[in-house]
This record gives C-alpha cells, structure tokens and sequence, in this order.
C-alpha cells in the first residue's frame, strides 16, 4: 500500500469512529479526518473510491426541539458538512419539530453528530448565562437566546471559512454534492434551512452576539488538541 492509499485507509477510518456514541471521540475524529484530508489535498471523492459506483442520499433525523435558533445551527452545520437540512412538523399541536440531514452516509453522519454536539454546547452556555443574569435579576429570554446562537453561528461559519482557506481542494471537498441538492429539491413540501442574519442590536445584543461569537470560532477545536495529535 503507497502512502497516499494509507492516508486515505487512515482518513476512512476516522470517519467511521465518527459514527462513534462517544461525542467526544467523535467530534475528535472528524476534526482529525478534515486535517488530513486538507493537509494532504484529499477529496472526498476519493474515500471508498474502489467501491463506489451510484451512491445512496440518507437522511439522519434529530431529537424533537421546540426553540426556532435550533434551525439556524442545522442550517450552517449542514452546509459545512456536505449536507442539506431540513425541519420536519411531527405534531402540529405541541410545535415540536425535528431536523432531518440529508447527504452520504458518512457525511450525514458526522453532521447530526457534531449537531448534536453543538446544541449541548449551546445548551450549557445558557445556563451559565442564566445564573449571570439572574443576579442583577433579570430573565434570560428567548431573544437573549437568540442573539447568543446568531453570534455562535456566525463565529462557525467564520472557523469553517478559515480552515477552507487552508487548501482549495480542501474547500472543494467540503462543497455539498449535487446529487444531494437534487435529493432534497426533489422532496416535495420541504423546505432547506438557511444560515442565520442578524436581528436589531442595541448594546446588550451586541454583547450576547459577540460572547456566542467567540464560541462558534473556537467550537471545534475546544478541548481537541491532545486528540487530535493521537
């Protein structure tokens, strides 16, 4: 076996375990999987490639949620993750919702993994923020949410479009296949969630968006560094 057919076992591997039950031992190996296939220009295209002839669109469905923020963190998740997402209405009288990922079988696994992953981040960040509020007693409310995940949104995309920067096959590789955008286009009644826009900011909104900011920039390498060198 060459070295580039051992990179390419190695890079298929990782993203096995990142079908892995363990978020973190997840997240930490498709973060691994992205660095070698930037830093040695590897396409997508070329995992599985003796394999491959006509392959399958899948789609990965969410846990119910309620709280509209959660399409804005599918959306940008999805689109960095050669997928497409999409709000499916189970019952109209709760207004609960869930999100269904559409791609490959790999990639629209490791994109309801590191969704997953990210509204559990997000999750425990309103609790802190809750008891700070709390104390000057004041209630953190839904557009104090929303302003949050906007800005950690925005802070994703951002960390999403510098690791891009580092290599355009990289950048190429990540790009949703048509045949996934021609899947879901063909769904009928669905519609495709859209990355998030800002809403009015008056001081404190600046604030919340900037704090979820510097967290979606920081998301995926948090806590990584010594797994990833594994």
């Amino acid at each position: 076996m060459d070295d580039n057919n051992k990179i390419i076992d190695k890079i298929e591997k990782l993203i096995s375990l990142s079908g892995s039950s363990n978020e973190n031992e997840a997240r930490a190996a498709m973060m691994k999987a992205q660095e070698l296939m930037a830093k040695y220009e590897i396409k997508r295209e070329q995992l599985n490639e003796a394999q491959e002839t006509e392959r399958p669109v899948i789609g990965f469905t969410s846990s119910p949620y309620r709280e509209e923020w959660i399409h804005m963190v599918s959306a940008v998740i999805a689109d960095n993750f050669r997928c497409r997402s999409i709000s499916i209405c189970r019952n109209s009288s709760s207004k609960t919702f869930r999100i269904r990922f559409y791609g490959y079988e790999e990639d629209a696994e490791i994109c309801i993994n590191i969704f997953n992953y990210a509204i559990k981040v997000i999750r425990k960040k309103f609790i802190t923020l809750r008891a700070i509020y709390a104390e000057v007693k004041r209630e953190f409310k839904e557009s104090e949410k929303m302003n949050y995940v906007i800005g950690f949104c925005h802070g994703l995309e951002k960390n999403f479009d510098e690791q891009k920067k580092q290599s355009q096959s990289f950048a190429l590789a990540l790009v949703t296949p048509k045949a996934v955008d021609d899947f879901v286009r063909s769904l009928p009644g669905l519609e495709i969630q859209s990355s998030p826009k800002n809403i009015m900011r008056n001081r404190e909104a600046a604030l919340l968006q900037q704090t979820g900011y510097v967290d979606g920039k920081t998301f995926q390498n948090a806590g990584d560094a010594a797994r990833l060198e594994n």
